[in-house]
C-alpha cells in the first residue's frame, strides 16, 4: 500500500523529473523501488547525482530485498543517462554489491557509458562467480572496445557457461583483434551451438588476417572443424579462400567428408569467381546428392543465367535494388508495400521494412525475434542462412504457414551499422517457384548506402 501519497506513474506521464528524484529518497522503499524505474525510463541527466546515492549499497540494506531493486533500477537508469561521472559509483557497485542483479546491471550500465576507465574493472569481473554478470561483463568489454582486454577474453572464451564464451566470441570479433584468431578456432569445435555460431561470426569479421590461420584448419581430423573453416573461408572471400575451397573439391588434397566438401562448394558459390567452376562441375558428379545439390547452386549462382527481362531499380536516396518488370511499384495505405509480383493469378507481396537504433542487436538475434514472430503466427520455419556483403549482415529465413491457405514467407534482414532493412515476401507456394530468380535479383544487389 502506498501510505505517502506519492504517485510515481504520473509523475513519469508528466515526465517530472524533480517530483521523481524527491520520490526516490521516499520513506516508503515501494516507492523508492518504482522512482528509479520511472527515472530509467525518463533518462534525465539531472538524476544522476540523485541515483548515484541510491546505487551505494549500506549493510541495513540487506533487511530489505526491495532495496535490490532500488540500487538495480539506479545501475540501468545511469546507463541509460551515459554520464561519465558515473562510473566510479559503478565500478564500486559491480565490485562490491553482494547482490548479483546490481552487479549485472553496473556492469551493462558501464558498457552502455563506454568509457575505457572501467576496463579494469570489467577484466576483474570476469571471474564473477555468477555467470549472468561474467556474461554481461564480457559483452561490455566488447561495447567498450579496449584492446586491453583482449588476453582476458581469450581466457573467458574457456568459461564454464557457454553464455560467457559466446559473448566473449561476439566481443573478440568486434575488435578484430589477430591475437583471438587460435582461440576462435577452437571455439568453432565449442559443445554449444551458438559459442560455434558467433566463432564462427567472429572470424568472418577478422576478414584477410584470419585466412591463413583457417586454411591451416582445412587439416584437423574433426570434419566439424573443417567444415567451419570452409564456409567461413567462403564468406571472407579473396584470391587464397579461391584456391583453398578449390582443393577441397579436387585432387589429392581433396576432402573426405562430405560435409566438408559441400561447405566448401558452398562458399565458392558465395565467392562467385568462374575459376571455381572446373571444381564445381567436378563435385556435380560427387556421389553424395548433398555435395551435388550445393555445386548445382553454386554454378548457377556464378552464371546467373537469367531470364530475357527487363530490369527496373527501386532507390529512395537510403537503399536501392533492381526488380524485374515482372514487378510493379505500388501505392497503398500501408507505406511499408513497396512492390507487388504477379504470377499466374497469383500474387507475391513484398514489404521493406526499416528500423533504425539497432547498434546492439546482430543480424542473428534479429532474426531469432522474427523467427519467434512466425512461431505465433502458426508457421513453421523451413530454412536459414546467414551471410555477409557490401558491409551488410544478411540473414534469410524461410517458413511455410498452412493454417488457412498454403502460403511461403521469406524474410532477408540487412543491417549496416545501426540500420536495418528487411524484405518480407509472403504469396503463394507456387508463385515463389516461378518467381525464384526474381526474388534473387532483389536480394543480390540490395544496398544500404552510407
Amino acid at each position: 500500500m502506498n501510505l505517502s501519497g506519492v504517485n510515481v506513474d504520473y509523475l513519469e506521464d508528466e515526465q517530472d523529473v524533480e517530483g521523481l528524484i524527491k520520490a526516490l529518497k521516499d520513506k516508503d522503499y515501494l516507492i523508492r523501488k518504482e522512482a528509479a524505474r520511472a527515472l530509467k525510463k525518463v533518462g534525465d541527466e539531472r538524476a544522476v547525482d540523485s541515483l548515484i546515492d541510491s546505487l551505494r549499497y549500506k549493510s541495513w540494506h540487506s533487511d530489505y530485498v526491495v532495496l535490490n531493486s532500488v540500487r538495480e533500477n539506479s545501475a540501468e537508469a545511469l546507463g541509460k543517462i551515459g554520464d561519465p561521472r558515473a562510473v566510479p559509483y559503478l565500478i564500486q557497485s559491480m565490485q562490491d554489491d553482494p547482490d548479483e542483479e546490481v552487479r549485472l546491471k553496473a556492469a551493462w550500465a558501464l558498457g552502455e557509458i563506454g568509457d575505457p576507465e572501467a576496463v579494469d574493472a570489467l577484466i576483474i569481473s570476469l571471474e564473477d562467480e555468477s555467470w549472468s554478470v561474467r556474461r554481461t561483463a564480457a559483452n561490455a568489454l566488447g561495447m567498450i572496445g579496449d584492446h586491453r582486454a583482449v588476453p582476458s577474453l581469450i581466457n573467458a572464451l574457456e568459461d564454464s557457461d557457454w553464455h560467457v564464451r559466446k559473448y566473449a566470441a561476439v566481443s573478440l570479433g568486434k575488435m578484430q583483434d589477430e591475437r583471438a584468431i587460435p582461440i576462435l578456432l577452437e571455439a568453432m569445435d565449442d559443445e554449444d551451438a551458438d559459442v560455434r555460431w558467433k566463432a564462427m561470426l567472429a572470424l568472418g569479421k577478422l576478414g584477410e588476417s584470419a585466412v591463413d590461420p583457417l586454411i591451416k584448419t582445412l587439416k584437423n581430423k574433426n570434419w566439424r572443424v573443417r567444415a567451419k573453416s570452409a564456409e567461413v573461408l567462403g564468406k571472407i572471400g579473396g584470391e587464397k579462400a579461391l584456391n583453398a575451397l578449390i582443393c577441397l573439391l579436387l585432387g589429392k588434397r581433396k576432402d573426405n567428408n562430405r560435409h566438408v566438401r559441400g561447405k566448401a562448394a558452398e562458399g565458392l558459390g558465395r565467392i562467385g569467381d568462374e575459376r571455381a567452376l572446373e571444381a564445381l562441375r567436378h563435385a556435380q558428379k560427387d556421389e553424395y546428392k548433398y555435395v551435388r545439390d550445393k555445386a548445382d547452386i553454386s554454378i548457377q549462382k556464378i552464371i546467373k543465367p537469367r531470364k530475357e527481362v527487363r530490369i527496373l531499380n527501386y532507390d529512395n536516396g537510403e537503399v536501392s535494388f533492381d526488380y524485374s518488370d515482372h514487378w510493379e511499384i505500388i501505392t497503398t495505405s500501408d507505406a511499408k508495400k513497396v512492390v507487388r509480383g504477379l504470377y499466374k493469378n497469383n500474387s507475391i507481396t513484398l514489404s521493406l521494412n526499416r528500423n533504425t537504433d539497432v547498434a546492439e542487436i546482430s543480424s542473428h538475434e534479429f532474426a531469432e525475434m522474427l523467427k519467434d514472430v512466425f512461431r505465433i503466427q502458426g508457421s513453421d520455419v523451413i530454412d536459414e542462412r546467414y551471410f555477409e556483403k557490401y558491409g551488410m549482415e544478411v540473414y534469410e529465413i524461410y517458413g511455410e504457414n498452412h493454417e488457412v491457405t498454403p502460403t511461403s514467407i521469406l524474410i532477408i534482414s540487412f543491417k549496416k551499422e545501426d540500420l536495418l532493412y528487411y524484405m518480407w515476401f509472403v504469396g503463394d507456394p507456387v508463385a515463389f517457384e516461378e518467381a525464384g530468380e526474381d526474388i534473387e535479383i532483389m536480394v543480390d544487389n540490395f544496398y544500404i548506402y552510407g
